[in-house]
Parts: C-alpha cells; structure tokens; sequence
C-alpha cells in the first residue's frame, strides 16, 4: 500500500477552535456551494456532536463527515442511529480511499457506542461500497416543516453495525435534519 498523504481526526464539535471553524465553514461551502448555511455557520440545520476532519501534511482539510446523535421512531420502539452527514473529500483525493477510511472509523467509533446503525442520505452508487445499504421504510417527519431530511436527494440508506434487525414500517425522523 502506498503511503498516505492525509491523516484523520476527531473533533467535538463544541471543540472547534475559531480558526477551525473558519477553515471548515470554507471547506464545506467548498464542497456543497448551494448550501449558503456554510457562509456564516459550520452545519446546516443543527450543529452535530461529532466530526472527523481529513487533515493533509500541512493540516488543511481535505475531507469531513459529521455525526448526529439521533433517536428515530419505529414500531418497536426508539432506536439510536448515527446520522451521517456532510460527507465531502476534496478532488485531488479522491479515488485514494480517504470516503471509505473515514466511514470505517465513525463506524467503529460508533459501534463502540453501542449504536446499531449508521444512517445517511446519499446516492447508493458511492456509498455501496462502505456498506450502506438503501431502506424502503416510509419516512415521516414530526414536524411538517421538516421536509429538508434528504437535501441532496439521495436515498435513505443505513450500515448495520450491530446484528440488530433493520425495522419493518415508518420511520419517525425527529428534530432538524442531518
């Protein structure tokens, strides 16, 4: 295997210094230039809990994912998901498996967490091959307002992490969208 140019880390998100802020808000808006929530703030609708920065060798970002701590709604009760978000990897790195490095590491963060599924929007062709499978639950929303759950219209999709079985029926998508 070829030595690798990039390094990631974790970050609280609370954590981020006013300096890392500044430099993710520019990579973020980089990476989704429609999304004008990026300009003044480092999320779309909520602040995540978690992210992990794709840093090169002089420490500039070059790729992030975002994880939401989320409680969805099923028919057999509550289930805690990872909500995976804001996953980008800058061009030049692309193709060198930066995307699926870093979703094998929130997947074990996750799974250390007890929490069963890791769960995006997206479009199946690119996360495939990181084990995301696509759902057919419906989806719903508590709030009406919230009808933004799948910005990118990509299609709900989950990683199992645990040998929990996926629900059958609707999915109750709480609180701002991830």
């Amino acid at each position: 295997m070829a030595q690798r140019d990039w390094r990631i880390e974790y970050r609280a998100d609370a954590a981020l210094s006013d300096s890392e802020n500044a430099r993710l808000r520019h990579f973020l808006f980089g990476c989704f230039p429609y999304e004008t929530a990026f300009l003044t703030r480092r999320y779309i609708k909520q602040a995540p809990a978690h992210r992990w920065l794709v840093l090169d060798e002089k420490g500039g970002i070059v790729g992030h994912a975002a994880v939401h701590e989320k409680t969805i709604g099923t028919q057999n009760g509550d289930l805690r998901i990872g909500g995976v978000a804001e996953v980008c990897v800058a061009s030049p790195y692309r193709g060198k498996g930066v995307m699926k490095e870093l979703l094998r590491e929130i997947f074990e963060w996750l799974h250390g967490r007890d929490v069963p599924f890791a769960m995006l929007f997206g479009q199946p062709k690119v996360y495939a091959s990181s084990g995301f499978q696509p759902i057919d639950n419906e989806l719903a929303a508590e709030n009406s307002l919230a009808r933004h759950w799948n910005p990118f219209c990509g299609k709900a999709m989950i990683k199992p992490l645990a040998k929990t079985p996926w629900p059958r029926g609707k999915i109750e998508l709480r609180g701002p969208t991830f």
